[in-house]
């Protein structure tokens, strides 16, 4: 399945994504909860979040650290949310 869409005149550019159909219904349940709908939106969305990894990964192997890993990159995200961590409970010594 494809799906395009024309948006602002001048601004962007029209393009088609081959698509399953599980995929592209998940892609629109997404974008109704976060882009009222706007499939182009939620795309632009995640090709920016990408192109902030290429950029991290880059920095990183530019100076020897090594690559985030899952918990990280779910920490990095919830900060960019603006949600807060869970308070780690202490625990009473015996």
């Amino acid at each position: 399945m494809c799906y395009s869409a024309i948006m602002r005149p001048g601004r962007t550019k029209t393009t088609s994504f081959s698509l399953d159909e599980r995929t592209l219904k998940n892609l629109k349940a997404l974008a109704a909860r976060r882009h009222r709908g706007n499939v182009s939106a939620l795309l632009a969305e995640v090709a920016s979040r990408e192109v902030k990894f290429a950029a991290a990964e880059a920095f990183f192997k530019k100076y020897g650290l090594p690559p985030l890993d899952d918990e990280a990159i779910r920490r990095i995200e919830a900060e960019w949310r603006g949600e807060t961590p869970a308070k780690k409970t202490r625990r009473r010594v015996a």
